[in-house]
């Protein structure tokens, strides 16, 4: 015969256990909600403003102060002038002048001519003088051109004079550097801020440095020899 008294089921175990435990061990549907939304707003990404800046104003040191290109401020400066416009022709000091073996000769006959067989250039030290168009060829009125260059630099005391003389082997000639648009960079005549002119179309390549720099003709060289300074217009 069966008993009258039926085990316990698990679900009314569970319920009798569940309240025993009382009804604060498990939150309401409103405190469940109340948690997710703290966790939620403890995620939010909260924007800050950036302090407002003032009007940024022109230099307040040195020749240059108001805003120009940098070409602009290149040439005021090397021209002494506080600033400068499209149009102005200005004289500016040269730091750097540039010839080779194919313009040089050129240059350098105006430079006699017109300042005096006995004449001294404006600055030996400023003055970079690279044979390397003419250098690989028997042409006897080619060899000329760099023999006008080597007597130049050696009566004027040129100081960055980058000859070759043995053309069998390169590694005999420890002055020789190369491409002149290359050599002047390699060498350190490459300078921010500068202004560097050369008796070649290509030396606008040396602009890639921060400097202003341009191509010049004979007539223009010859004239920066003796007085190192050349009459230029802001474009």
């Amino acid at each position: 015969m069966a008993s009258s008294l039926a085990s316990p089921s698990p679900t009314s175990s569970f319920i009798r256990n569940k309240k025993d435990l009382g009804v604060s061990a498990f939150p309401s549907t409103s405190q469940i909600a109340i948690q997710k939304c703290k966790k939620q707003a403890s995620k939010k990404i909260v924007s800050v403003m950036a302090p407002q800046q003032s009007e940024r104003k022109p230099a307040t040191t040195g020749s240059v102060k108001t805003g120009m290109t940098m070409t602009e401020k290149i040439l005021a400066k090397a021209s002494e002038k506080p600033r400068l416009s499209p149009g102005d022709n200005v004289w500016v000091n040269v730091d750097i002048l540039m010839t080779h073996d194919v313009c040089g000769p050129g240059s350098i006959g105006i430079f006699k001519k017109e300042f005096g067989q006995s004449a001294k250039v404006w600055d030996r030290e400023k003055i970079v003088i690279i044979p390397d168009h003419y250098i690989f060829t028997s042409d006897e009125r080619a060899n000329r051109n760099v023999d006008i260059l080597r007597d130049f630099c050696t009566e004027q005391n040129i100081k960055y004079f980058y000859d070759i003389k043995d053309l069998s082997n390169f590694k005999a000639n420890p002055d020789y550097k190369g491409v002149c648009h290359v050599a002047l960079a390699q060498e350190g005549h490459c300078r921010p801020g500068e202004v560097l002119l050369g008796t070649d179309s290509h030396t606008c390549t040396a602009g890639a440095f921060g400097q202003f720099a341009t191509g010049i003709g004979n007539t223009d060289a010859g004239f920066v020899l003796g007085t190192g300074k050349l009459l230029l217009k802001v474009c």
